[in-house]
């Protein structure tokens, strides 16, 4: 796979903590996908430049995204958290259509509000896990986008649900669940 470049990072504007002279100290004439995951910065951040259909496929973000939410779907007992997940996964492989996945999306945001207006830190853990499933749970109308975004959101709601719950590890998960796809997608240097 090719190195990711200065010039291509700029194009997708990052934000102020990342000007052109920062972007270059960190990836100097330019890193591929794996090295980048290296970098000593945010996962966030990581995530943010690498779940594009620019560098991972768009089906395969479609697939990262309820693989994400698994991670905290625990913290949430309500069974459209995990519907939600399930769906996405068979509308990935063609079994429901964008109405059904629209559904079970709605259904894990009324999860999400339920446990949001209780008052105590297991609801605020639950809703972080519902809000990950209906992320996950997007139809992908703009496809490209809707993946991407879907991915990405996934990823920062799962994160945050787990570090509310302490489980820390889960950022590390996530990161080798991306490193894995670009592994398998040849990038090994």
């Amino acid at each position: 796979m090719k190195k990711i470049t200065v010039r291509e990072i700029m194009k997708f504007g990052p934000c102020d903590r990342y000007n052109i002279f920062t972007v270059f100290k960190l990836i100097k004439f330019g890193k591929t996908p794996l090295e980048i995951l290296d970098l000593p910065i945010s996962k966030n951040d990581k995530f943010w430049l690498l779940l594009r259909p620019e560098y991972i496929p768009i089906k395969q973000l479609h697939i990262l995204a309820p693989d994400f939410a698994q991670e905290v779907a625990y913290l949430n007992p309500d069974p459209s958290v995990q519907a939600a997940i399930d769906a996405k996964r068979l509308w990935v492989d063609g079994k429901i259509t964008d109405e059904e996945l629209k559904k079970a999306r709605a259904a894990a945001y009324a999860a999400y509000a339920a446990a949001d207006a209780a008052d105590d830190a297991a609801a605020a853990y639950a809703a972080a896990a519902a809000d990950a499933a209906a992320y996950v749970a997007r139809a992908a109308e703009a496809a490209e986008a809707d993946a991407a975004y879907a991915a990405r959101a996934a990823a920062a709601y799962a994160a945050a649900a787990a570090a509310a719950a302490a489980r820390a590890n889960i950022e590390t998960k996530q990161i080798e669940m991306v490193r894995k796809v670009f592994i398998d997608m040849g990038d090994t240097k």
